[in-house]
């Protein structure tokens, strides 16, 4: 008999969803409502328009095929996966409406509505996610690592999906409910090449909002799908509109001059205090299974020395970054594997990560044999990171700690897009300093530790390694696959691949007039970490 795991959302969060935030806070922006969807349920005003602000724009508007955080955040809302994460890093429903598994664990049965059409009207099949799987893999696209182990997929009508893995896979279903993993019509982007920049230049999916348009450096604006799968009362928005401002501060100015609903970018600590005073604010604060690192390109010189790594590790003073460049909302990363999966952490003084110690850290410098120049370094690098917050503040600490070791760091600022192309894709980088997302399973570390994960632009490859992970996957119960992940952790102790700083914490500030945002209690468990299918506008 096979084991039912099928999902149903709980009738408490559909009656808290339902109910909505009742207050009667006015906000700043001007958009207003106009009630134009008449089946919305009472207290709910519906229409008008949200203003998300974004720091950088997307580098092509295909959701699968290259790795593209800022094109997730629109592609929440375009399109819809067989499952997705939302804010309590969580795996609930989103297209499928139940799904089974088999007594070997390796075969899973999703079952689809019959009522969901692609936003040209053409209807969705589980052909459609046959073929978008198949893509996937076939490309090689960004979620290609992590679903590997898709041995086959049939479909034994229009509304059933089975995927046949090659092993148990416990990080299954979370690969699925990640990025790039959005159902894509068969009848539009068969033949395409999904790895090009210009590919999908008009998306279609099947979300609550439909792709309208891009003013290239200023916003991408998505209107209301009359049809959405949900019902015809959602979304309750008429639009969605990402505004794109790559300056910190004049985001800033702009969330607070009523620019913009939801700030969407990370906040400077210097206006932390500000926004938490607000009264007119809703700050939403969240640990992340993120993690902000130095990473290498471990294929050249000296950064293939691990003497090297040893000392630039022991010269990173985490709690110096955290307290000096993030206004001291951060938590100093002390295990490899992020904490939000404490039953897989190795808190094992051989497996943790390096502490700060400046004379430790100048022993390995000297034991690298690089020999200082005539300005007492031992040599000149570059660090490529992002230009927003808090990146370049992180930046300049790193750059002060690093030069008590004789190491010169030239800090190059680049736009999102600029940096994928330059350190993901091209890997023409020396160092780097990024935030790698680690979820919403354990076994995420994989993809920017394993050999050829999506994330692992670092060239960093260590067959046991792979093969720990390998395992750690394939084990039913955490308690099965806590040995794997520990035994690992002691390796990247040892071997020091990345330089591991921070936990991300944050906070997401909006107006107290967008009700049920979705990292609101009424909403995180129904939507995926950005999509504003049951948001509305109390303005």
């Amino acid at each position: 008999m096979k084991r039912f795991l099928t999902l149903t959302l709980a009738l408490a969060m559909v009656l808290a969803l339902l109910a909505g935030c009742g207050g009667n806070n006015s906000g700043q922006n001007s958009n207003s409502t106009d009630g134009s969807q008449s089946d919305a349920p009472d207290g709910i005003k519906t229409g008008g328009t949200i203003i998300i602000g974004q720091s950088a724009e997307p580098i092509t508007l295909n959701p699968n095929g290259k790795t593209d955080n800022s094109m997730t955040i629109v592609a929440q809302n375009v399109f819809s996966r067989l499952l997705k994460t939302n804010n309590n890093e969580e795996v609930i429903l989103d297209l499928a409406t139940g799904y089974t598994v088999s007594e070997d664990g390796k075969s899973y049965t999703f079952t689809l509505p019959e009522n969901v059409n692609f936003h040209d009207g053409e209807p969705l099949t589980s052909d459609d996610v046959k073929f978008t799987f198949e893509e996937i893999l076939r490309q090689q696209c960004q979620a290609a690592t992590s679903l590997a182990s898709i041995e086959s997929i049939e479909c034994p009508d229009d509304y059933t999906v089975v995927f046949h893995l090659s092993q148990i896979d416990a990080r299954f279903l979370s690969a699925l409910a990640y990025n790039g993993t959005f159902i894509l019509p068969r009848h539009v982007y068969e033949g395409q090449d999904w790895m090009t920049d210009d590919s999908m230049q008009t998306p279609v999916g099947t979300g609550p909002f439909k792709y309208d348009s891009w003013e290239k450096g200023v916003s991408i604006t998505l209107v209301r799908n009359d049809d959405f799968f949900r019902g015809p009362e959602l979304p309750y928005l008429d639009r969605v509109i990402y505004s794109y401002i790559a300056d910190t501060n004049t985001a800033m100015q702009s969330f607070y001059n009523g620019e913009l609903d939801v700030l969407g970018i990370i906040a400077p600590s210097s206006e932390l205090e500000t926004l938490l005073n607000n009264q007119d604010l809703n700050n939403f604060k969240t640990i992340y299974p993120s993690r902000f690192f130095i990473g290498f390109d471990l294929s050249r010189e000296p950064f293939n020395d691990l003497n090297f790594r040893m000392a630039v590790a022991h010269a990173t003073d985490a709690d110096d970054i955290v307290n000096r460049a993030m206004g001291g909302i951060g938590q100093k990363a002390t295990t490899y594997v992020t904490p939000l999966y404490s039953w897989a952490c190795n808190t094992d003084p051989e497996a943790a990560v390096l502490a700060y110690d400046l004379e430790k850290a100048k022993e390995y410098m000297e034991k690298t044999g690089l020999t200082k120049d005539a300005d007492g370094f031992y040599l000149h690098l570059t660090l490529d990171t992002y230009n927003y917050e808090p990146f370049p503040d992180m930046a300049q600490v790193i750059k002060n700690q690093m030069a008590e070791i004789g190491i010169d760091v030239k800090i190059n600022m680049l736009e999102y897009a600029a940096w994928d192309e330059k350190v993901a894709q091209q890997k023409d980088f020396e160092m780097t300093l990024y935030g790698g997302y680690q979820g919403p399973d354990v076994s995420a570390i994989g993809d920017i530790l394993s050999t050829g994960g999506a994330f692992n632009f670092f060239s960093y490859s260590n067959p046991e390694v792979d093969e720990l992970l390998a395992q750690g996957a394939s084990q039913p119960t955490f308690e099965q696959r806590a040995p794997y992940y520990m035994e690992m952790q002691e390796i990247l102790a040892q071997e020091v691949p990345i330089v591991l700083i921070s936990e991300w914490l944050g906070y997401s500030p909006a107006y107290t007039y967008v009700k049920n945002h979705p990292y609101s209690d009424e909403a995180v468990g129904m939507c995926a970490y950005g999509e504003y299918t049951y948001c509305w506008l109390d303005n």
